[in-house]
């Protein structure tokens, strides 16, 4: 636990710098958050988080969602240590903050704060 805190706050630091000497990029579809963008995403990928979804396969979900939406490299994605809350996974970490049951797209545009512009 106290490894993924030091993870965590060394990647909140590094985002932080990267974000803010980052350019946005034009985009040609339209994403804007509901609150602002979190800074770090942390996937658990321990034995049952990664039976029920998470792991490598959800950092890689979360990263697709972010280059769909023209969000890249703007929150770090990483692995972390066990959370406790094995019954109800896959669970990542978003700026700390725990997030129950994350297994699909839907689930990360919300825990994200991520809204789509509507195609209608």
């Amino acid at each position: 636990m106290k490894q993924c805190l030091q993870q965590m706050i060394i990647s909140m630091l590094i985002a932080g710098v990267a974000g803010f000497l980052m350019v946005k990029p034009s985009s040609t579809r339209t994403s804007f958050p509901l609150r602002d963008l979190p800074e770090n995403v942390q996937v658990c990928g321990f034995k049952d988080c990664k039976r029920a979804g998470g792991g490598a396969k959800l950092e890689k979900m979360i990263n697709t969602v972010l280059e769909e939406n023209n969000l890249n490299g703007q929150m770090t994605v990483q692995g972390c240590d066990c959370q406790g809350e094995c019954g109800y996974g896959p669970n990542i970490l978003v700026d700390g903050k725990i997030v129950n049951g994350v297994k699909d797209k839907d689930a990360i545009v919300k825990a994200l704060g991520i809204m789509q512009e509507s195609s209608s």
